[in-house]
């Protein structure tokens, strides 16, 4: 059997974060424990074998919306030769009609005893309508939506395995592995599939379960896969207290909330020994969806929380030495031209460390593709564009191009030559006292050469291997860290240009100018 996930597709911002989906390795692993032989393709680790998916008895493929055409392209092709396919993921869930004109069968919500049904009615060529959570069409053609499989329970979510990432293809080259300790956020989004896919009911795995995951893994740096790493603080310090006490303290980076700096929702002081704990216990970078920079935008999507809580949170992770990924949305029902601008201004005062500025992007499921279809907002319905990258949705206060290109502009302006620059000059003055002890090592002073070559060829996962073996795996890491902020922006940079430059990009904003001009010419 062949579990699927296809690349997302053109370039982004996280498409050489070499991190997969951890849905498919964990259905594979309870495949595998069920007597099933299983491999695991995430197309971002390496390319799909289309010969050996048309050589399985089955192919399941989950696909989030931006991923779906190419998902749907790869079962036309399975089906086409006889090879019965599964779609699986966000998407079609909530799209399972869609979906099932491509496949067999849509496993929806939370899927993985549905899968694990779905294989076992198959082998025994037994009926499907006593599957919950499976929609189906039968040889005929007649489409079936068995009811909803009730969410898995914290018992349950307990007895899940951990996820076997060996059966992914390409694993070796995760230079980051990921781990998830629960499923669901208790807050509701406007624009967020999450709720939607998991509840708003938090089932999470035991501090023993995660420390023993963790182990397994055997890695310098993890990120946690969950959409938000702290919704109970005590659960949380609990987990951190006891990595550090067993000493497995690997660099990680976590999704959190800007409210996580706070004691508790009733005591908004700065709570200094969670965040010192989260230091000492490896936290390296959060992740943080700040969203917007303006209150009245936050009030409208639902946030709770305020752009002074914003910037608390900033000051309060870089005091601990802590590197802050901001994340927003633009294009919001409040937003203007110059919302973006606004924007950059926001993170360079708060010298944020890296920034994503998405556009904002109705996902089926959510309440938001609610409301902009029912207000007939919605510009196009090709699901490779629903990426948050590209504007897929009429904005109220602009057009559609003038928020593209104020994103991308504000984009530029961020991730600037200066900008990474200075950070490189800022870094290597802090550094300097480390870098000279090396430079003068003649062990690091022959490797120079191969250095200055994979540099100038953009080598740079190459690069980083080499130096680790040459410094040491603790001298490395911290010299890195102290270049990480440059590093990141350099990389930023890149992706920018790289996606401004492909090809799809410029076909959209071409189709953006075509509309603004037959707007204004009305």
């Amino acid at each position: 059997m062949c579990l699927v996930e296809p690349r997302p597709p053109g370039h982004h911002v996280y498409d050489k974060v070499l991190l997969p989906r951890l849905g498919l390795p964990l259905i594979g692993t309870m495949l595998v424990q069920a007597g099933h032989d299983v491999t695991v393709y995430c197309d971002a680790l390496a390319p799909v074998d289309v010969s050996d998916c048309l050589a399985a008895d089955v192919v399941g493929i989950s696909s989030t919306t931006a991923t779906s055409p190419a998902a749907y392209h790869l079962a036309d092709v399975l089906e086409s030769a006889g090879v019965p396919v599964v779609l699986g993921g966000p998407h079609v869930t909530f799209r399972p009609d869609e979906a099932l004109e491509h496949a067999r069968w849509v496993v929806r919500g939370e899927g993985e005893r549905t899968m694990l049904e779905l294989v076992a009615a198959v082998e025994r060529d037994a009926a499907l309508d006593q599957v919950a959570g499976l929609s189906w069409r039968e040889p005929s053609g007649e489409v079936h939506h068995n009811p909803a499989r009730p969410r898995c329970s914290q018992a349950a979510f307990e007895a899940l395995p951990a996820p076997d990432l060996t059966l992914i293809v390409g694993h070796e080259r995760m230079a980051i592995k990921p781990l998830m300790t629960q499923w669901g956020c208790p807050y509701d989004c406007e624009f967020c599939s999450v709720t939607a896919m998991f509840s708003r009911r938090v089932r999470h795995r035991r501090t023993d379960q995660v420390l023993a995951e963790l182990a397994g893994l055997d890695a310098d740096r993890v990120f946690f896969h969950d959409d938000n790493f702290v919704v109970s603080k005590d659960r949380t310090a609990q987990l951190l207290r006891a990595m550090t006490d067993r000493g497995i303290t690997p660099e990680w980076f976590a999704q959190v909330r800007a409210d996580t700096v706070y004691r508790s929702h009733s005591r908004r002081d700065i709570d200094e020994d969670f965040l010192r704990l989260m230091r000492e216990a490896g936290c390296q970078t959060v992740m943080i969806g700040f969203e917007s920079v303006s209150d009245a935008a936050l009030a409208g999507l639902g946030k709770r929380e305020s752009v002074a809580d914003s910037e608390r949170a900033v000051h309060a992770f870089h005091d601990h030495g802590i590197g802050v990924h901001g994340m927003f949305v633009l294009g919001l029902d409040t937003d203007g031209q110059q919302s973006a601008a606004d924007t950059v201004r926001f993170a360079r005062r708060l010298d944020i460390d890296t920034i994503q500025m998405m556009m904002e992007t109705p996902l089926p499921g959510t309440r938001l593709w609610n409301r902009v279809q029912e207000e007939g907002r919605l510009l196009d319905a090709d699901w490779s564009l629903f990426d948050g990258h590209h504007a897929v949705m009429r904005p109220a206060g602009m057009s559609p191009l003038e928020l593209q290109l104020s994103v991308l502009e504000a984009m530029k302006r961020f991730y600037s030559w200066p900008s990474v620059a200075s950070a490189g000059v800022l870094a290597a003055i802090r550094e300097l006292p480390a870098l000279a002890r090396v430079l003068i090592r003649p062990s690091f002073a022959s490797r120079l050469p191969d250095i200055g070559t994979m540099a100038l060829r953009g080598h740079w996962r190459d690069l980083g291997q080499l130096l680790r073996r040459t410094l040491g795996p603790t001298e490395f890491s911290r010299i890195a860290g102290g270049f990480r902020r440059p590093a990141l922006r350099g990389y930023g940079r890149h992706q920018l240009t790289a996606w401004q430059a492909q090809e799809q990009t410029r076909a959209h904003q071409a189709r953006l100018a075509l509309l603004a001009g037959a707007e204004s010419a009305c």
